[in-house]
């Protein structure tokens, strides 16, 4: 169903249920033009969600399923045409260096390596390359990493929302979504520098991506009761691991 914004801006559903994935967002107006990222200043989300035009506004801190969760979300929405990426960049996964090396130069179809990305492991595994590309062409970055200030990036939203051109020229993108072992995505990611305590940021993040993996099975109708099961006891030894090995690191340290 399409409908005629003011100025004649024509707008247009997104996909049913969005957005996609569950997550640490918030939604603004569906109909809005900017999506925005604040990596890891997760406090100013609610500010920012206010504004108008804004449709979305969410933290990420990985930089692999975090972008692959913002690719999701943009590409099932075309009245989003702009991706603002502000806020506290994540010290190590880098995905807001990341999210920009995805719009600039895409992923390698053979690896699925996001090329020229300064992410610790930028991989875009759970989405086809026409996700990715559609994101690309869908929406244009606006760098403000490192911005905090919410009336800077207020002035930022009104110049983009001044220049909305309108949905994207093509229906909502519901990819089915590449499957693999939870096991897998449960295996935690070693210390950037094996000296340095894990913080609970990176802790945090690994978790979240245990959740997203189970959304993903979930998503693809994955219906073994078995499965399912097995997939929770993975994340729950992941995580009684995760603090056994903080506790050793803190007492043994």
């Amino acid at each position: 169903m399409m409908s005629v914004a003011q100025k004649g801006r024509v707008k247009v559903e997104p996909a049913p249920s969005w957005p996609m994935i569950a997550g640490s967002y918030v939604v603004g107006d569906p109909k809005g033009c900017i999506a925005i990222c604040t990596l890891a200043s997760e406090d100013i989300c609610q500010a920012l969600a206010k504004l108008p035009q804004v449709a979305i506004v969410g933290p990420c801190k990985t930089e692999n399923v975090g972008v692959e969760r913002i690719v999701l979300n943009v590409v099932s929405n075309p009245n989003i045409r702009f991706l603002l990426i502000c806020g506290a960049e994540v010290v190590g996964h880098v995905p807001g260096g990341t999210l920009k090396a995805l719009y600039q130069n895409g992923i390698d179809p053979s690896t699925k390596r996001i090329r020229g990305a300064p992410g610790a492991i930028p991989y875009i595994e759970h989405l086809t390359l026409e996700a990715v590309e559609r994101f690309r062409r869908q929406v244009r970055c606006v760098d403000m990493i490192g911005v905090e200030d919410v009336d800077q990036i207020r002035a930022k939203v009104e110049e983009l929302a001044a220049q909305d051109p309108g949905a994207y020229p093509e229906p909502p993108l519901v990819t089915e979504l590449e499957r693999r072992r939870v096991e897998e995505a449960a295996m935690p990611v070693p210390p950037l520098t094996p000296s340095i305590l894990p913080s609970m940021t990176v802790l945090s993040a690994l978790i979240d991506d245990i959740r997203f993996e189970l959304q993903l099975i979930k998503k693809s109708q994955l219906k073994t009761t078995t499965s399912v099961t097995k997939a929770w006891g993975v994340m729950t030894g992941v995580v009684l691991a995760l603090f056994l090995g903080l506790l050793a690191l803190i007492v043994f340290r």
